[in-house]
């Protein structure tokens, strides 16, 4: 019996350690947003009987990118430089400088633009919601896109639109990306920008977490022959600097066998992700800290997300309204919504990352998908919502069948937080 009981005993702990490997987030998700696109799971739920696609509205941010100033790789790579140049390089600094040169040679100039992955993502999404539901884009439907006037968001529509002009060239496709869309596609307040601010008094928490759990000197010991060249801050400076490089790495597969992952430990990599996503979900998320300013900016883009399915279902033709622009606000506007798993709230910072998670929400070329169902007898419309290509629910909405929402139900809940 006692043999039994310890034998029930191991099960259980192997079971829960299995479950704890599983959700260890791997190195390329500690990449917090330049978290690659990854492939969507599952198989969707089929719409109830007698209900046919009509309508699609989406917000994606966009694809896989380059860092977003040139001035971001520069200032590592003349630091490499100069250690180099007076003999202050380990033979795997040497190394390191010798990567970064690769690299550099490949950003300069491209910086915060798409990168060819971030070219296939949205060729590659738009494909699969062409496939999935057709209906909507039969014959000559309109595709109505906007995007922000940041070029890689841009981009990222045109390689979008082109996928689904590819597979349909009557499609009635119009491109655009003025100032005037910014208004709900990237709204952000003076209030918000404010609280978001490196002087926000809220910061000091943030600084005093990077000095208990950042800890360049092992980081500076493997890399420099003398480490007190650095003080502590430029010490830290150089490790973040490569942190972000290193991320990154993954959005730019064309340049292959080039990375940075080895100099860093597991634990040191957590801890550097833990510190952006703690900003990022204290910036945009429902972290009570914020006491909810900064998921109310998504107000104007949920706002037009409302008003152009109505028009769209009372035209009666097929139609997708597809908009392009930042992580940030579209993490905003699944924090409005309560969409699963964007919507956790802490207010301990050290379990921010337990609670909330950046590479979840919203890695490179993140999505949130309405699709749109009529009933073919009654007319009635259903909602299924995707992000990022999976079935997901809301926190304060009971579908009615499966993940499905009436659109009267869910137009009602949505209206409600607009005007909250």
């Amino acid at each position: 019996m006692k043999t039994k009981k310890l034998l029930l005993t191991l099960a259980c702990l192997c079971m829960a350690l299995s479950a704890s490997a599983q959700t260890k987030p791997t190195p390329e998700q500690l990449g917090s947003i330049y978290y690659a696109y990854p492939a969507p799971e599952g198989v969707r739920t089929p719409a109830p009987a007698g209900y046919v696609p009509v309508y699609i509205s989406h917000y994606g941010r966009h694809g896989s990118r380059w860092r977003t100033a040139d001035e971001h790789y520069k200032v590592v790579v003349d630091a490499f430089d100069s250690l180099y140049q007076c003999k202050g390089l380990t033979p795997l600094g040497e190394d390191v400088r010798r990567r970064l040169h690769v690299v550099w040679e490949d950003a300069r100039g491209r910086s915060g633009n798409i990168t060819p992955l971030g070219e296939r993502q949205h060729h590659d999404i738009a494909l699969r919601m062409y496939r999935a539901y057709p209906e909507v884009f039969a014959d000559s439907a309109v595709v109505d896109a906007r995007s922000s006037t940041s070029l890689r968001c841009a981009m990222s529509m045109s390689y979008f639109t082109e996928a689904l002009k590819e597979q349909n060239p009557a499609l009635r496709v119009s491109r655009r990306a003025y100032q005037q869309y910014m208004d709900y596609i990237a709204y952000t307040s003076p209030e918000a920008e404010a609280f978001c601010s490196d002087t926000a008094l809220w910061r000091a928490g943030l600084r005093q977490f990077e000095q208990e759990h950042i800890r360049p000197a092992r980081f500076t010991r493997a890399l420099l022959t003398d480490p007190s060249r650095l003080t502590e801050a430029e010490a830290r400076a150089l490790m973040d600097g490569l942190y972000w490089i290193a991320i990154d790495m993954q959005n730019c597969d064309h340049l292959r066998g080039v990375s940075f992952f080895d100099l860093f430990t597991y634990d040191e990599l957590f801890h550097l992700w833990r510190l952006v996503n703690a900003r990022m979900y204290v910036c945009n998320a429902c972290a009570p800290l914020n006491k909810g300013l900064m998921p109310r900016q998504a107000a104007h883009l949920l706002r037009n997300i409302v008003e152009s399915a109505d028009r769209a279902l009372a035209s009666g033709r097929p139609r997708a309204d597809l908009r392009f622009g930042h992580d940030t606000h579209l993490i905003r506007l699944l924090a409005l919504m309560g969409v699963e798993g964007c919507d956790g709230r802490e207010t301990d910072p050290e379990r921010f990352h337990l609670a909330w998670q950046d590479y979840r929400v919203s890695p490179m070329a993140a999505n949130l998908q309405f699709i749109f169902f009529r009933g073919a007898s009654d007319g009635d419309v259903l909602v299924l919502l995707l992000h990022n290509e999976n079935e997901v629910r809301l926190a304060g909405l009971a579908p009615v069948s499966g993940s499905y929402y009436r659109w009267t139900d869910l137009r009602q809940y949505l209206t409600k937080l607009i005007t909250d």
